[in-house]
């Protein structure tokens, strides 16, 4: 087997460092855009399955969550500002808009914020482990941040 240069060995070590950094930062956004998706569907179940159930705020985001999709027709748009992904912790710093549309009379209101998200990896995958303001998800707030 040849010998590999120091520097072409270096090289491959940090390509192969970018490949799996660049597959966990898939992976976590991957669970934010379903959380998203989710959302929009209706399916509320299917949007806390990116929560680790040890989330303090689990219950309560459930429970925002279903007021939402009860009470609106709801379109998400996510942007991401900031991503730290160190080992298996991540800390995602996202602008999340939220349109929210009355499902009786049809009036729109766009809610904006940065929400700041930490995921762990788990058996199952990423888990969204805290998220924060929670309260940009209250059903019963009125007013875009």
């Amino acid at each position: 087997m040849p010998a590999i240069a120091p520097s072409r060995l270096a090289g491959l070590l940090l390509a192969l460092a970018a490949t799996v950094s660049a597959q966990q930062s898939v992976a976590v956004r991957r669970q934010l855009g379903n959380v998203a998706i989710a959302l929009s569907d209706r399916r509320v179940e299917l949007a806390m399955d990116s929560f680790d159930k040890s989330f303090d705020g689990y219950s309560q985001l459930r429970t925002y969550f279903n007021g939402l999709v009860e009470a609106y027709a709801v379109v998400n748009e996510l942007d991401v500002l900031d991503e730290d992904i160190t080992g298996n912790e991540a800390t995602l710093t996202v602008h999340w808009t939220l349109t929210l549309s009355d499902r009786v009379s049809g009036v729109s209101e766009n809610r904006e914020q940065d929400v700041t998200i930490k995921l762990s990896m788990k058996k199952q995958g990423w888990r969204i482990v805290d998220l924060s303001p929670l309260e940009f998800f209250n059903p019963d707030q009125h007013q875009s941040k």
